[in-house]
């Protein structure tokens, strides 16, 4: 019997790109390499996209083996991850937002990229999974998870009762959000490495209603952490009732620098909760007061 292996590496081409808000370029994919994508269907569906080192015209290809694909023989080149705002599964096009900010790989590329280039994308996988039965909903981000936020609201049901807050740079990144559902939305300008964030506090702030209740938040990870502890331990919530995403990290490079002087015990005592048949909702809690414990 032939095992059908499925492909998780893509070559993605631009074919147009514009600027939709003054802090957001979108990049709409196609190409020759796209048409055998298969969406996962979560509203924040990601993909990691690998971009050309200096001198080429795009990065190398994965390879495959038993299944994995990554760069087993070759330095993995420089890579990150972001949401697809829409895939077009009839025309074979991908849509992504891309903060438009100085500095980093990702926003100098996207501002200088053009009809033509060509990137690599390894995908997909997501978070976002209100469970069955779920009758309303609490969605916050900053502007790296407003893409997916938008996604999960346009894909709501009619009339479905959803509360959003949305940290953003500049008035002109209040994008319209067309949808069906029942939507209150609060806008928050502020934050998103220009100064300290909000949305924990707003989240504080938010009354929840009784009844099955779905949370999710995208944003900065000391943020992201703040509000997956208030609604673990002070909200009481059930790991299936919220999900907490970090996207991107205030002074990354300090963070990193003291999380490599531990990252060896963490892990050590991660995998022994792994081992000892905790389950994965529950040690990942426990990685997070890891984390804060060690200062991180």
């Amino acid at each position: 019997m032939v095992i059908k292996r499925v492909q998780r590496f893509f070559y993605a081409e631009v074919v147009r790109t514009a600027r939709i808000s003054p802090s957001l370029v979108r990049v709409v994919f196609s190409g020759d390499g796209l048409p055998d994508y298969t969406s996962n269907g979560t509203a924040d569906e990601c993909v990691s996209l690998y971009f050309p080192g200096d001198g080429e015209d795009r990065p190398p290809a994965m390879t495959e083996k038993e299944g994995d694909w990554a760069y087993h023989d070759i330095d993995e080149p420089e890579h990150r991850n972001y949401t697809v705002r829409s895939w077009d599964a009839t025309a074979k096009e991908m849509s992504i937002d891309f903060v438009a900010h100085e500095g980093g790989i990702a926003a100098t590329w996207a501002l200088t990229a053009a009809p033509g280039d060509v990137i690599g994308l390894w995908g997909p996988r997501g978070w976002y999974d209100p469970p069955t039965g779920t009758r309303w909903q609490l969605l916050v981000a900053d502007l790296t998870g407003l893409p997916a936020l938008s996604r999960a609201i346009e894909e709501l049901p009619d009339g479905f009762p959803v509360r959003a807050i949305v940290e953003v740079l500049d008035e002109g990144d209040k994008i319209p959000i067309e949808t069906n559902a029942d939507l209150s939305i609060e806008w928050l300008i502020g934050g998103n490495g220009q100064g300290p964030s909000r949305l924990a506090d707003a989240v504080r702030d938010e009354p929840l209603p009784d009844g099955p209740l779905y949370v999710w938040f995208a944003g900065e990870a000391a943020a992201s952490r703040a509000v997956r502890k208030y609604l673990r331990t002070e909200r009481g919530l059930s790991n299936a009732q919220f999900e907490t995403i970090g996207y991107w990290r205030v002074r990354a490079e300090e963070w990193l620098h003291k999380y490599e002087a531990v990252e060896d015990r963490l892990h050590s005592e991660y995998q022994q909760l792994i081992d000892a048949g905790v389950d994965e909702a529950d040690a990942e809690n426990r990685w997070e007061d890891m984390l804060e414990e060690a200062g991180l």
